[in-house]
């Protein structure tokens, strides 16, 4: 797009100055700012040069999407880049503010690592969006250089000068528009998220991680909810957590047991629900008993350790289960079995496997009572992270013996924690283990069936 840009500017000067106008700016304002919205912020300020009208548009832009990726990638390597960093990114975020003109944002998202130090700026962009009525508000503010337990323990905290703005009539009326809340590595409470609930009317999409001020939080309207998407991950304090959405589609929890109650969910069809090591996440499906029967795609994201589901009604429109475990070589997938055998309809199996070489002394789950039944509707199984232990090979084996209509099996050995790095030695060697056990499987599949090894 860039090219495009230079290309215009290049032929436009070949042709010497007799024809010497600014082409770009011959360009009408609709297609300029069509142009603009597929440009990063960087590259628009790169550009802005070539023409006069470029200079004075982009100031009337949008999206504020100030991504900074590249740079966080540097803090994660060398945290000891942090403070220059950090001074580089907030000049960039409040030069751009202050040169912007436009009466209204369809998208504002900050993403650097800040914490609560920087929460003067942090202030005035937050007023900074809503005061232009902004759709799509996100905040992400993890602190990639930090390297302490847990996380977000020097989180920037939404202040009372933040609330008590969009509590105004002015702030009000600003919310109003909102559609998308995102914000990680922000403190904030329950009650400032029910002021967005109860004041966005067209709210659809919540998101709130890593918040250690978020102790109770009702998800309910005197009016419907619009709300279509709600996630909640790693709210260590969380305790109470009450959900009355009738437009809800996606629910996705990860973290600790609380007391969860769902009601009035009707169009509840994708729910995630995960948790670390001492978590026991299985907690949440009593809660969700009612909604069970209506899911198409249920995730898992929890430990191997303490995977224990209760007895499952049948989950008769599962068509996706995904499952992303970590656990001990010697660790047991096989208590899936019983998930499996309540989804007659499940048509897809993912798996993303992170095993330890050592083990966690568990094996309860040897005892679990696998009934050997057969698969009747599993079309396809994808496993990332397959290493070629007990964990992983006994599963496999059971899914190739018992599923009926098996076509397709595609296994990765690479760990997800490898994916796009250059391997080490070590590491080449244990995927060619893990490549092994893996042509082991690939020979006891039925000739019908696809099997691709990564």
């Amino acid at each position: 797009m860039i090219l495009f840009f230079c290309f215009i500017k290049m032929e436009k000067g070949d042709q010497g100055k007799e024809d010497s106008k600014d082409r770009i700016s011959e360009l009408t304002d609709e297609i300029l700012f069509i142009i603009l919205s597929f440009l990063t912020l960087k590259e628009v300020a790169n550009i802005c040069f070539l023409s006069r009208r470029l200079k004075i548009l982009w100031s009337h832009i949008v999206a504020l999407n100030f991504d900074a990726s590249n740079t966080l990638g540097e803090l994660r390597r060398n945290g000891r880049l942090r403070k220059k960093k950090r001074t580089w990114y907030i000049n960039w975020v409040n030069h751009v503010l202050e040169s912007h003109k436009g009466s209204t944002l369809n998208e504002f998202r900050v993403c650097f690592d800040l914490d609560w130090t920087c929460r003067h700026d942090i202030d005035s962009w937050f007023c900074f969006a809503i005061s232009k009525r902004v759709r799509k508000l996100e905040l992400d503010f993890e602190e990639v250089a930090e390297e302490t337990w847990p996380p977000g323990l020097r989180s920037y905290s939404l202040t009372k000068s933040c609330f008590n703005y969009i509590r105004t009539p002015q702030g009000l009326s600003c919310i109003g528009l909102l559609d998308s809340l995102c914000l990680r590595f922000v403190k904030v409470s329950g009650e400032v998220l029910e002021h967005f609930l109860l004041h966005c009317p067209l709210l659809e999409k919540l998101v709130v991680e890593w918040s250690k001020n978020l102790v109770t939080l009702n998800v309910a309207s005197s009016s419907p909810l619009r709300l279509r998407y709600l996630e909640i991950r790693s709210c260590l304090a969380l305790q109470n957590l009450e959900i009355s959405a009738p437009n809800l589609q996606s629910f996705l929890y990860y973290g600790q047991k609380v007391a969860l109650h769902i009601e009035n969910a009707p169009l509840l069809t994708d729910v995630l629900i995960g948790g670390n090591l001492d978590d026991e996440p299985a907690f949440a499906f009593c809660p969700l008993s009612g909604y069970l029967c209506q899911l198409k795609t249920l995730t898992l994201e929890m430990s191997a350790y303490n995977m224990t589901f209760p007895n499952f009604p049948e989950l008769t429109n599962l068509r996706h289960l995904a499952v992303s475990a970590y656990g001990g070589y010697d660790d047991d997938l096989l208590v899936l079995t019983s998930l499996i055998d309540a989804s007659p309809s499940l048509n897809k199996l993912s798996l993303e496997l992170n095993i330890w070489r050592f083990s966690t002394y568990n094996h309860a789950h040897n005892m679990s009572n696998v009934t050997g039944k057969p698969i009747p509707s599993l079309k396809v199984v994808e496993v990332i992270g397959f290493r070629g232990f007990k964990i992983d090979v006994d599963f496999l084996a059971y899914l190739i013996e018992h599923g009926k209509v098996m076509e397709k099996i595609t296994i990765n050995c690479c760990h997800p924690s490898w994916t796009g790095q250059i391997l080490e030695f070590e590491s080449i060697k244990e995927r060619e283990r893990a490549r092994k056990h893996a042509l082991q499987l690939k020979s006891k599949s039925p000739s019908t069936t696809e099997f691709v090894i990564i």
